[in-house]
């Protein structure tokens, strides 16, 4: 079992990231139950604008597509700035847009048969709006949402402080991460044993 985890911070690998702080706890979590996490740190991958899954020569897109029809469980980590996810997090859904019109071996949607879910860090409230939006983006394009697939900090409104330094030992956060591991975990198993029928699921 593999997961493959999108961190879409605005900061460069080098800087602490809130966002890649919750996704090594997921991570943790996740490798409890035998998952082996690899991380794609969108801002430094070299992804092109644009919708297409290929947009020519320097495009970054491409070998993380091959990752991302290997993987088992994807994970969307953003942070939210003027209320809506990241520019990168964007970025990163335009690209998964091309999808639409494609289809695996089986001719479902690219992302039938693998569970996804999404982590959210903020200084202010936006969590749910965000979850609720890439959920959808995700379920779109055929993957399969567990109950409880999102994981989210917010501090108080007007505050200064981030995930990383305030937020690592908020109880209720920590419950939503290690419940989220658990579903995705439990579902993609699940997805394993039964995939979703080809019979009423094709995108022609």
């Amino acid at each position: 079992m593999n997961a493959l985890l999108f961190n879409c911070t605005l900061k460069p690998r080098r800087e602490p990231s809130s966002t890649q702080a919750m996704l090594d706890k997921l991570d943790k979590a996740m490798a409890k139950r035998s998952v082996k996490s690899e991380f794609i740190h969108a801002v430094d991958e070299k992804i092109a604008y644009g919708t297409a899954s290929d947009m020519g020569k320097g495009d970054g897109w491409p070998a993380i597509r091959k990752k991302v029809m290997a993987a088992d469980i994807l994970v969307v980590g953003t942070p939210i700035w003027i209320a809506q996810r990241c520019s990168v997090c964007q970025m990163v859904m335009e690209r998964f847009d091309a999808m639409f019109s494609e289809t695996n071996e089986q001719g479902q949607l690219p992302l039938y048969n693998k569970v996804a879910g999404v982590c959210v860090v903020g200084n202010e409230d936006g969590a749910q709006h965000v979850g609720a939006s890439l959920i959808y983006n995700l379920m779109q394009l055929g993957a399969t949402i567990p109950p409880n697939a999102e994981a989210y900090w917010v501090g108080k409104a007007g505050g200064a402080d981030d995930y990383i330094d305030v937020g690592q030992g908020h109880e209720y956060t920590n419950s939503m991460i290690e419940t989220m591991s658990s579903n995705l975990v439990h579902i993609a198993h699940m997805l394993q044993k039964t995939p979703i029928p080809v019979d009423g699921n094709t995108a022609e």
